[in-house]
């Protein structure tokens, strides 16, 4: 009796476990190529996918990379231009290779160069309309103290370093004889305090200079510099009667953003 008891209770935990484990449906431990390896099957899939995909993006950033109007870049709007830049300092910093840095790097230059251009024509709108500007105003009378002897030690500064290079040439006629009087009086005191040299040209002997400087007025303020090279560099301060600070200033900005630092 006991025996065929254990008989029936063995046979049907056979049974439960036959049922359990789907002994005849499951096939892992009867597929000897897979073995313990088989649940590996979907990492090495993905990991296949994913070098599939990364060979696709990378094929996208190189035809985009490639795709940038490098030489006309002034026809994309504000927004286009912000959005290529930062997508292509994107795929530069994933992807540093001499070609993608070296397209940043072109519409870096280009951008600082519109900043330059920017700031430039900024200046000028000031010289040319003081409305626009705001006055800059220290809080203190010692703040304004110190600030117009910083500004006196940079103009003293520039002139002495560029005594042997630099000097100011001013076209006059004698239809102007009074402004052209004011005029020198005014260059006398710059001559003084800073040691500069200034030449007078009479147009009315000098006809031929009329056109080719573009004269259109006298009393007309230059100045001429010589380069690096040994060349002549022309730089017209203002034309018509113009006050000392003004020259002064002038000639310093024109100095700063509008000769090359190669011929400086």
């Amino acid at each position: 009796m006991y025996k065929k008891y254990m008989s029936i209770a063995l046979i049907s935990s056979l049974c439960y476990a036959n049922e359990y484990f789907n002994i005849g449906k499951n096939d892992f431990f009867s597929t000897s190529k897979r073995g313990w390896h088989y649940f590996e099957k979907d990492d090495v899939n993905k990991s296949v996918n994913l070098e599939e995909r990364k060979k696709e993006i990378d094929k996208q950033d190189e035809v985009f990379m490639s795709s940038i109007p490098l030489n006309s870049l002034e026809n994309l709007t504000a927004e286009e231009f912000t959005q290529t830049f930062e997508k292509a300092r994107k795929i530069a910093t994933m992807k540093p290779t001499k070609e993608n840095v070296a397209i940043l790097q072109k519409m870096n230059k280009w951008q600082l160069e519109q900043s330059e251009k920017f700031a430039m024509i900024w200046q000028v709108n000031l010289l040319e309309n003081p409305n626009l500007e705001f006055p800059e105003l220290a809080s203190d009378k010692f703040g304004r103290n110190d600030a117009l002897i910083q500004r006196d030690k940079k103009v003293e500064q520039f002139f002495k370093s560029h005594k042997d290079n630099l000097a100011f040439v001013v076209f006059m006629s004698k239809f102007n004889e009074n402004t052209n009087i004011k005029q020198k009086d005014i260059y006398d005191t710059i001559k003084r305090q800073y040691d500069v040299t200034v030449e007078y040209i009479d147009v009315d002997i000098r006809k031929d200079l009329i056109k080719t400087f573009k004269l259109e007025t006298t009393p007309e303020n230059f100045f001429i510099y010589k380069n690096s090279k040994g060349e002549a560099i022309w730089k017209r301060i203002r034309a018509g009667l113009s006050n000392k600070d003004d020259i002064i200033n002038n000639t310093i900005f024109l100095f700063e953003n509008a000769i090359l630092e190669g011929d400086k």
